[in-house]
């Protein structure tokens, strides 16, 4: 998932758990087809389907097709002009993010491809809104917010809980993890780890898709940001130690599954942001690292553990 997007999910949750709003969820049937092409568009005839008369003709199409890359563009062209008919704003910071305000009673609506987070103190807005989209479009109604984009919503009355635990069950069995011994932290803080360590390469191809696992569990998991992140760099040509380093996060994972992020209900909304650099972090470049997080009312929406991109000379340079 993009960052900004995400981001913004978990901002609309929070406004959601503070202020006591409705989350209804919407799922496109079929989004892509139901776009308008802006451009002529042709395509060869489909193998065993071809004219007899013309088996080299192409075939000039009317709606757009999944692996077209104009498709999701057309899509989304198609929805937005529809919501600003019935009087949705485009955010300006955010294309996938729209907002009515009418009678002191805002409707958010937060699009991601097929899939759409409808959100509102007001519920009979709330149903008034998808009745709009399901009588333009083909949807179906999901609903209250419980699972969005492999992410688990839990409400209750006083708080709002966001967590990546049915997907971390699955993963733990994908790379045979499920019976590893716990730990307390996601790194070992006595092992030192660069491009060089450990005695041999592995294998490129499982390292790759454990790192990109964990970086989608990142999404709910700030705890996890600066070790993935670390060993992010070593995808190219990874060696044993860095295996082992990504299989130990999934051995803290697997006793911290239930981990995620708390929204709490009926607070006072406010923004908070907290930031900190090392100085040279990585020996091996002498770049030092960044890290921000910032909370409505201490629940996390937005942050980031990222390798500064130029080399600074002292501490100051580094803030």
């Amino acid at each position: 998932a993009p960052v900004a997007k995400m981001m913004t999910v978990w901002t609309v949750i929070a406004l959601a758990a503070a202020k006591g709003w409705h989350l209804h969820q919407m799922d496109v049937k079929n989004a892509l087809p139901q776009g308008e092409l802006e451009e002529e568009v042709y395509m060869s005839q489909p193998p065993g389907f071809e004219l007899r008369n013309h088996p080299h003709a192409v075939c000039r199409l009317k709606k757009p097709l999944y692996g077209l890359k104009q498709a999701p563009h057309a899509w989304h062209s198609k929805i937005t002009q529809y919501l600003h008919q019935v009087g949705f704003q485009m955010s300006k910071s955010n294309t996938s993010l729209y907002i009515r305000n009418e009678l002191d009673s805002p409707i958010i609506i937060i699009l991601y491809m097929d899939d759409l987070v409808i959100g509102g103190k007001d519920l009979a807005e709330i149903n008034k809104v998808k009745s709009l989209l399901s009588g333009r479009f083909e949807m179906k109604d999901l609903h209250e917010l419980h699972y969005f984009l492999g992410i688990e919503v839990i409400r209750t009355p006083v708080r709002i809980i966001i967590s990546q635990r049915h997907y971390v069950l699955n993963l733990l069995y994908k790379f045979g993890m499920t019976e590893c011994k716990p730990v307390t932290t996601p790194l070992d803080r006595n092992i030192k780890i660069d491009a060089s360590s450990g005695t041999a390469e592995t294998e490129p191809t499982q390292y790759r898709q454990l790192i990109g696992s964990l970086i989608y569990l990142t999404i709910t998991r700030p705890d996890l940001s600066y070790s993935v992140g670390l060993l992010s760099q070593f995808m190219q040509n990874p060696r044993n130690l860095h295996l082992d380093c990504a299989k130990r996060i999934l051995w803290y994972v697997s006793t911290t599954m239930d981990h995620g992020i708390l929204y709490k209900s009926n607070t006072i909304v406010q923004l908070e942001g907290y930031t900190n650099t090392n100085w040279a972090g990585y020996k091996s470049d002498r770049r030092s690292v960044s890290g921000f997080v910032f909370s409505l009312d201490n629940g996390a929406i937005s942050w980031s553990s990222k390798k500064q991109p130029t080399v600074a000379l002292s501490s100051t340079e580094t803030k």
